[in-house]
């Protein structure tokens, strides 16, 4: 489960195994992470950088390619 201690990175954090975690609780862990950096320590998860938000935006815009023209598009299709 990924409730349980050790098995997801911020299970300590929330309820007792086998209890639901919530959308908002990413959001919480992220922000956690952000301060842990800001303060010099190692963030429990890699935070992301300006290559990954590039890359999630090469997605999106596939994404959107391949519903307006109704076919499957390769990344290696878009212009750099």
């Amino acid at each position: 489960m990924c409730t349980t201690p050790g098995d997801h990175p911020y299970a300590e954090a929330y309820w007792p195994p086998a209890h639901l975690i919530g959308y908002e609780h990413g959001f919480i862990s992220q922000a956690a992470d952000m301060l842990k950096a800001l303060a010099g320590q190692a963030p429990l998860v890699p935070l992301p950088d300006f290559e990954d938000a590039y890359r999630t935006q090469q997605v999106l815009h596939a994404a959107l390619l391949a519903a307006r023209e109704r076919r499957a598009v390769d990344l290696g299709e878009l212009e750099e």
